[in-house]
């Protein structure tokens, strides 16, 4: 859309320019002007330079994003373990809320 108003412009002055004057000699003739190009050309410049100008590119750099490392914690070796009292058994399991692994005294 841009560009169609500055061509329809062009357009319209290149066929004002074209007309012949049907009514009548008003002391100016193209014939007799022989510059009668210039201001059409000027005005054609002045379109196609805009036309053409290189519009300014702006580049947006992308969001830095900083993550921690996840922390492991790795589990300090149990301590020798007792012998469990009868009807007990000792069995490792893991917590299933803080995922880590517990040794507990199960009932046989």
């Amino acid at each position: 859309m841009k560009k169609l108003i500055p061509l329809l412009l062009i357009t319209l002055s290149v066929s004002v320019m074209a007309q012949h004057h049907h009514h009548g000699n008003y002391g100016r003739n193209w014939q007799s002007n022989p510059n009668w190009w210039i201001a059409p050309v000027m005005i054609g410049g002045v379109i196609g330079y805009e036309l053409n100008r290189q519009q300014q590119v702006i580049i947006q750099q992308p969001p830095v994003v900083v993550q921690q490392p996840p922390i492991i914690y790795t589990p300090q070796p149990q301590p020798m373990i007792q012998q469990p009292p009868l009807g007990y058994h000792w069995q490792e399991m893991i917590d299933p809320v803080t995922s880590q692994r517990k040794i507990v005294l199960v009932p046989n």
